[in-house]
């Protein structure tokens, strides 16, 4: 049986010598994982449009309810060139999909999800504060979820000081251009509250983010050759 389905590809990993497993958030099904052969040969024609980070129309066979669908046909809609021009908002989007992959069991459609991280997605390509979307996405996914942060804050005990838990209502519910542009948030007040938004959405996961760990460790290369040429610079 064919069926055409709209998808945001996740993440991909290599499942044979020239095939591809993918991940893909689908709007009509939810979260579904797919074979695409072929997809690591040179010329593959369904190769960029099941790369991650990239909103696809799929075609999908699926032989039996049981076998996992393989991809037949692909076409691109959208490849967000923004992200793709700073490795920082790549990875900023890549961390989005991170958390709709952790945190969202298969085939548990929802629109909602689906809407809210292509939406996302497109923020980040020309948002003056990325991490700031991020932070606001988090906040809105787990909500989707049924891990509401403001829920949490509202109905438990919280060492979070007042001002910093209303900053984290209006993240969670002003559109992402009033959230990047028009929050007056003080860069060391921003690191506190991604911290607070980090240790919650910890609690809830079933590993560590990949992603966060790549940029943690880039960010620390990044400080150490900085460090290094301000010596010598020094010297």
């Amino acid at each position: 049986m064919y069926q055409q389905l709209k998808g945001l590809i996740l993440r991909g990993q290599v499942s044979a010598e020239a095939d591809k497993l993918i991940t893909i958030y689908t709007y009509e099904w939810g979260k579904i994982s797919a074979i695409v052969p072929g997809a690591k040969k040179i010329v593959a024609k369904l190769s960029a449009a099941t790369e991650p980070v990239v909103e696809t129309d799929l075609m999908l066979y699926v032989s039996s309810p049981r076998a996992r669908p393989k991809v037949t046909g692909a076409v691109l809609l959208g490849h967000f060139p923004g992200l793709r021009q700073q490795w920082r908002r790549f990875v900023a989007a890549q961390t989005c999909a991170e958390i709709t992959d952790v945190l969202t069991p298969y085939n548990a459609e929802n629109p909602q999800k689906y809407e809210l991280l292509a939406r996302t997605w497109q923020y980040l390509e020309s948002a003056q504060y990325p991490w700031r979307i991020v932070m606001a996405f988090t906040l809105r996914f787990l909500k989707l979820s049924g891990y509401s942060f403001v829920d949490y804050l509202q109905r438990e005990h919280s060492l979070i000081p007042p001002g910093q838990q209303q900053l984290i209502k209006k993240m969670a519910t002003l559109p992402g251009d009033e959230v990047d542009r028009c929050l007056t948030i003080e860069e060391d007040v921003e690191q506190e509250l991604k911290r607070h938004v980090d240790n919650y959405l910890s609690l809830h996961l079933t590993r560590p983010l990949g992603t966060r760990k790549f940029w943690q460790q880039h960010s620390n290369m990044c400080s150490a050759f900085a460090n290094e040429n301000e010596q010598k610079v020094i010297k």
